[in-house]
């Protein structure tokens, strides 16, 4: 059973440090939102899509999306899904910095619902997510198809997507995270 959790960062910071603002900076404050989001997830059951909800937080440091981004999808990405919300040009500086480093990916949405994936992945494998996403699910055959692709080429693009756990995989079709 698939089951989706939303996180606030704001709220997650309130708890875990201070109510005082609503900056995601310094790595002991990284350390310490991680720790409460994890758990946060420690009584989520099955396959579940969290979605990490940035949109009250004013500043992310490179060392805060290190602790909250990259370490999460290290050490819990294997066990679930994740997609960031309310993700804004500053923030993604931050984490694409981290995503770059430790070759993730993770699916994004600004406050106005534009959908992008961040993280180095080829280009086809973005445009293969975006077709899915705005199309809904598919397979490799109808996803050449769509694309004027092989399947061969369609396949290498999903087979990267679900590697990076940008696309889930039901019953022999790729469905996009979404939150």
């Amino acid at each position: 059973m698939t089951t989706k959790r939303r996180i606030n960062l704001k709220r997650v910071l309130e708890q875990a440090v201070s109510s005082l603002y609503g900056d995601l900076v310094t790595r002991p404050t990284g350390k310490a939102v991680r720790s409460e989001v994890v758990h946060m997830l420690a009584d989520a059951e099955g396959e579940t899509t969290v979605v990490i909800d940035f949109g009250l937080v004013g500043i992310l440091d490179i060392s805060c999306a290190d602790e909250i981004v990259g370490k999460l999808l290290i050490d819990h990405g294997t066990a679930r899904y994740y997609m960031l919300y309310g993700v804004s040009d500053a923030h993604c500086d931050s984490i694409e910095q981290v995503l770059e480093r430790h070759r993730l990916a993770v699916v994004a949405s600004d406050r106005d619902g534009r959908i992008q994936v961040l993280g180095p992945i080829a280009d086809t494998a973005r445009t293969a997510f975006r077709a899915i996403f705005d199309a809904g699910p598919t397979d490799p055959s109808e996803l050449a198809s769509q694309l004027s692709w092989t399947v061969d080429a369609a396949r290498q693009a999903l087979d990267e997507l679900s590697t990076q756990r940008l696309v889930q995989v039901s019953a022999d079709r790729y469905v996009a995270i979404k939150a």
